[in-house]
């Protein structure tokens, strides 16, 4: 099952440009037999006529499903992202994080959203936070559907219930709270976003925006013209575009996933995580190989996946095998035994193999997130850019992994407003952050010159942290001691003085580069021992950014050495 060659899905909007040359001199393999041509279904499972005057649009439950697993294959953890194991104590009991419900994006709360689902059962309005509603109108651009965007947690789908029971609109279950599911439709798993090279990721974000769920997958594989948005009170009408339609039937063919089905998702996320590109702006000694020729899955549709630092949902899955070593001690796919004859033995088992072996890092990625204004806004690794994706080079930080080995990657740094319950700071919706700032805005200024107001000067912190309090009086929290999150540490007033010092949720997001890896002949070493040692600065020098803003909105930097508590600057310096 795990060796088959077929993937099926994808995460998050790529621009084109990373698309260009990802599956060129990919290592062939036999190529499967074509996919029959298959005759679309709507909702009810009826073939759908294209001409008619209220064409529907098509399901992929009714259409895929009609021969293919349909709920085995919705259970893969692709599509469910934590859902599976989603209950309203999970973070209570698992995390001392009494506001997550799982580990994974759907649930889960962490530097690079600030969002998490709301809790099926409530007591109070305001602390319903994001329904799945809410939530597949952006994060579903990242996520195929199925899973918790078309059946709530009590297993029953979204628009079949809340047309027999209209009053959970109004009701604090977390799943309807203030949603309209009957008319806006659910998302099923759209198998087009893996199995259509062709597919359209703007259309079905467009649709996405609109509420228009249940037209998604339809404009998405480019079928037809939506128009009409459920969020304006419309409702969508669709035309059917005449290449779409064979033999008078209205059909689609599947193919097999290509590297630019895993780009769709995968190119804009590794952007914004790691700098990872595959259109040479970054080396990448394995572009020859494609994406599935690693990651294969089976009919279940659990895609093999290696191990992350950062990401802790379903390890069980971590394939060993996808790793520089696995790969490479195996002889799979043709990789070369490493020999390292000139590498002292206490480096290949201290370093990871990236510290040398990911030498470029020219594409802006995202060191920080920052929802002061009630908005999450990414500072990019370069303060010269824009924004992330833009080709800037930067210096990757170099830390120390949970096994003690020392590794390269980029150390996402917090910066989100809570409130302290206890030792847990829990952090405040960007609604509820929004409103603190727009009492105090005029007094948050732009220090940086980057065109987004930062709050960087004690000044600013205590007029944020005053406005939290005015604003949230009465609210969610019984007792308000709010907190700002930012860099290492979390600032706070005590005593009528503003306070800051080291909290574990102050820890970055430390993603560990994974891809885009140079060749030997260009890793670190491979000039000898002064590639690294006995320069000035040389890797030991190298700043991490341990602070987005100084007082004047500069990032704060200190030199690798430091940053991994050594005891000197450069000590195996040669003489």
């Amino acid at each position: 099952m795990r060796n088959s060659r077929f993937l099926t899905l994808a995460c998050l909007v790529a621009p084109v440009s990373l698309l260009i040359g990802a599956t060129a001199g990919g290592i062939q393999t036999k190529a499967p037999k074509p996919h029959v041509p298959v005759v679309l279904k709507d909702e009810a499972g009826n073939p759908i006529e294209p001409d008619a005057a209220d064409a529907r649009p098509y399901s992929p439950r009714q259409t895929c499903g009609g021969c293919h697993p349909y709920d085995t294959i919705t259970k893969a953890y692709h599509f469910t992202m934590g859902a599976d194991v989603m209950s309203d104590d999970w973070g209570a009991k698992n995390r001392n994080r009494p506001w997550m419900s799982s580990p994974g994006q759907n649930g889960g709360q962490q530097h690079m959203s600030y969002n998490w689902l709301a809790k099926k059962a409530n007591t109070r309005a305001d602390a319903v936070g994001l329904t799945p509603f809410a939530y597949a109108k952006t994060c579903a651009v990242c996520h195929p559907g199925g899973s918790i965007f078309e059946k709530d947690r009590d297993g029953k789908r979204y628009d079949v219930r809340q047309r027999a029971e209209p009053q959970l609109a109004a009701s604090l279950d977390g799943d309807y709270h203030k949603t309209d599911w009957v008319r806006s439709g659910v998302l099923e798993a759209d198998c087009m976003m893996c199995h259509m090279p062709t597919y359209d990721m703007k259309a079905r974000t467009d649709q996405l925006g609109k509420q228009n769920y249940r037209w998604a997958a339809t404009a998405g594989a480019g079928l037809a013209v939506v128009e009409g948005s459920v969020a304006e009170g419309q409702t969508p009408r669709l035309a059917y575009k005449p290449d779409a339609v064979k033999d008078g039937k209205l059909q689609v063919t599947p193919t097999r996933t290509s590297d630019k089905n895993c780009l769709l998702c995968h190119g804009e996320a590794e952007v914004k995580k790691r700098g990872h590109v595959w259109d040479g702006r970054n080396e990448d000694v394995h572009a020859r190989i494609a994406c599935t020729q690693c990651h294969t899955t089976g009919a279940d549709h659990q895609i093999a996946k290696g191990r992350s630092n950062a990401v802790f949902l379903h390890d069980e899955l971590d394939d060993p095998g996808l790793s520089c070593s696995g790969c490479h001690n195996s002889r799979r796919l043709g990789a070369r035994k490493p020999a390292h004859q000139s590498i002292p033995a206490d480096h290949v088992t201290k370093l990871a193999c990236v510290v040398c072996h990911v030498r470029d890092a020219n594409v802006t990625a995202v060191h920080t997130v920052d929802t002061t204004t009630g908005k999450s806004l990414g500072v990019p690794t370069n303060p010269t850019a824009h924004k992330y994706g833009e080709s800037f080079a930067w210096q990757p930080a170099v830390f120390r992994l949970r096994d003690g080995r020392i590794s390269k990657g980029n150390a996402l740094l917090p910066s989100w407003w809570g409130n302290r319950v206890g030792n847990v700071i829990h952090p405040l919706t960007f609604a509820e952050t929004g409103r603190a700032y727009e009492t105090v805005k005029d007094q948050i200024k732009d220090d940086n010159g980057d065109g987004k107001s930062e709050a960087n000067t004690e000044a600013e912190i205590v007029a944020m942290l005053g406005a939290i309090s005015r604003t949230m009086a009465g609210g969610r929290f019984e007792n308000l001691s709010p907190a700002y999150v930012k860099g290492h540490e979390v600032w706070e007033m005590r005593d009528g003085r503003l306070m800051h010092g080291p909290h574990p949720q102050a820890a970055p997001l430390r993603w560990t580069f994974s891809h885009n890896v140079s060749k030997a002949s260009r890793a670190l070493g491979a000039g000898g021992c002064t590639d690294c040692h006995g320069k000035p600065g040389g890797i030991f020098g190298t700043q991490v950014t341990v602070d987005p803003y100084d007082p004047d909105g500069k990032p704060v930097t200190v030199p690798v050495w430091r940053y991994l508590k050594l005891k000197t600057p450069d000590p195996y310096a040669t003489q």
